[in-house]
């Protein structure tokens, strides 16, 4: 995932480089990493394992398609190879020929419809893709502006972001500033407990 950099984060610092800065803080400035927040976050895996199982499917019907497409080549080929024997009579040949374009035009609609499959498919997979990361985000930053709101923070810094300029948007912070864990504490709160494997009846 591309590090975030928030729209909150982006007037924060507007605001400071402008001399605002003065009735805040230091206290009250505080950093967060949307970045790791993201990834591991329990519910983007379980996500992304959808995603997968989706995009598995769409890859599946692709090689069928596909499978089918190299049929119909080779039953082309057959066909453009026997109306050229000599030994044919001339209705015969006229009738392999027919066969030859007929065949022909469904092998070429079958390759229209494998490229529009895999366009359509891409884009619905791609827009799947950033639903879901929107979704999560959202519910990230629902739980930092409430977690920062109770504890009187003045400004949270996105410090994985980096700035239109391609630098980072928080040069330096101190480590006690920064709320990460504290903010993965929540979003995991309710992560599902994995079953332990159960372990073999000891035999006597």
């Amino acid at each position: 995932m591309k590090p975030i950099l928030t729209a909150l984060a982006v007037a924060s610092a507007l605001v400071l480089a402008t001399g605002a800065s003065a009735q805040l803080t230091p206290s009250r400035i505080v950093t967060v990493d949307l970045n790791k927040a993201f990834n591991d976050f329990y519910k983007t895996p379980i996500a992304s394992a959808k995603l997968k199982e989706t995009a598995d499917g769409f890859n599946k019907e692709h090689e069928q398609m596909m499978a089918d497409y190299r049929k119909q080549v080779e039953e082309l080929n057959k066909l453009r190879e026997e109306q050229d024997k000599p030994e044919l009579a001339p209705e015969v040949r006229e009738q392999k020929k027919k066969a030859v374009q007929e065949k022909l035009a469904d092998t070429q609609k079958l390759q229209r419809d494998i490229e529009d499959y895999r366009r359509t498919h891409a884009k619905m997979l791609e827009d799947q893709t950033q639903r879901m990361r929107q979704t999560i985000l959202k519910e990230i930053i629902e739980i930092i502006t409430k977690e920062s709101r109770d504890r009187g923070y003045n400004l949270v810094l996105d410090k994985s972001g980096n700035t239109l300029n391609g630098v980072p948007g928080v040069v330096y912070a101190l480590e006690s500033v920064d709320i990460t864990e504290d903010i993965m504490k929540i979003l995991n709160k309710d992560k599902p407990k994995v079953a332990e494997p159960s372990k073999p009846a000891e035999t006597k």
